[in-house]
C-alpha cells in the first residue's frame, strides 16, 4: 500500500498528509499509513478519489458544521465510510468556522467583515475545542474512529488546519509525540494554503477589510495550538487526563489506541 499521497491528489488537497513517520519517544513512531490529516475532500476528481482508495482509506471523519456540509459535500468513493463528528454543533460561528469559509470561498462578506483581535478570537476557539460539549463529543468519535482496524482513516475540516489541527495534534501527542514537535507539524498548514489564501487576502484589502485580524484566523499560528496544550493541562492534567476525563476513554480502549498508531522502530 502506497502511504503517501501523490503530486496529483496534493495538487487538489495540498494539505493532505500523513501524521505518521514522526517521532513518538525514544524507540518509537507514529506509524505511517493509518490516519491522514486534510483541508474538506470537495470536488475530487475520479482520478484524486482514486488515490484515496490506493492509500487504503476506508472512512473520513468529517469534523466541520451541518452548513459547511450542505454547501460543499464531501466527493469520496462509496467505498469509503464518511462519519461526521461536527466539532462546533450549536455553539455556532466562530474563528475556525470563518477561516474555514476564507479557505473554501464562501461567505465573502462574514470574511471582509472580520472583526479587530482576531488572534484572541482564534485563542478562544482553540479552548473551546477542549470544554465544548460537541468538541468533546466530536473528537471522541474521531479517536474511537482510528480505533478500527480495517484501513486508513482522514481526518478533516474546510482548511484541515484549526479543528483538525487539534485532532492530529493531540493524537500525535498521545502517541508519545513531545508538544514541540506536534506543534511544529501542526504550522505547516502555512505552506501548503499559501495558494489558496492569497487571493482572499487581496478580496478583504479590496474590500477594506482588517487585513491583520483576516490572517490572525487564517495562520496556522503556533500559539493557537500552544494554548491549546496549555488549556487542555490545565482541565485534565495530562494528555491521558484529557482522554479519560475529556472523551471518555477507558485504560482498555487507550492501550488499543496505542497499539494501532505506534510502531516500535
Amino acid at each position: 500500500m502506497d502511504e503517501q499521497p501523490s503530486s496529483a491528489l496534493r495538487a487538489e488537497v495540498p494539505n493532505f498528509r500523513d501524521l505518521g513517520g514522526v517521532q513518538a519517544g525514544q524507540g518509537r513512531e507514529f506509524r505511517r499509513g493509518v490516519v491522514f490529516r486534510t483541508q474538506a475532500l470537495t470536488g475530487l476528481s475520479a482520478q484524486a478519489q482514486a488515490e484515496l482508495l490506493s492509500l487504503g482509506l476506508t472512512r473520513v471523519v468529517d469534523l466541520r458544521m451541518e452548513k459547511e456540509r450542505t454547501e460543499l459535500p464531501v466527493t469520496v468513493p462509496a467505498q469509503i465510510q464518511v462519519i461526521v463528528a461536527d466539532v462546533i454543533g450549536s455553539a455556532g460561528s466562530t474563528g475556525a468556522a470563518t477561516a474555514g469559509a476564507a479557505a473554501t470561498g464562501k461567505d465573502d462578506q462574514q470574511i471582509a467583515a472580520v472583526p479587530p483581535g482576531g488572534i484572541d478570537m482564534m485563542l478562544e476557539t482553540y479552548r473551546n475545542f477542549i470544554r465544548l460539549p460537541a468538541a468533546q463529543s466530536a473528537y471522541a468519535t474521531f479517536a474511537r474512529s482510528v480505533l478500527e482496524p480495517d484501513g486508513a482513516l482522514a481526518v478533516y475540516c474546510a482548511a484541515g488546519k484549526d479543528r483538525t489541527g487539534w485532532a492530529a495534534a493531540f493524537l500525535q501527542h498521545f502517541a508519545g509525540v513531545d508538544e514541540a514537535t506536534a506543534i511544529d507539524e501542526y504550522a505547516k498548514s502555512n505552506e501548503y494554503l499559501v495558494s489558496r489564501y492569497r487571493p482572499r487576502i487581496e478580496s478583504v484589502r479590496s474590500s477594506g477589510g482588517d487585513v491583520d485580524a483576516f490572517r490572525a484566523l487564517v495562520n496556522a499560528n503556533p500559539d493557537y495550538l500552544a494554548e491549546a496544550f496549555a488549556f487542555m493541562r490545565m482541565r485534565y492534567g495530562n494528555i491521558e487526563g484529557y482522554m479519560t476525563n475529556g472523551l471518555g476513554f477507558s485504560q482498555q480502549e487507550l492501550a488499543m489506541l496505542e497499539s494501532r498508531i505506534v510502531v516500535t522502530i
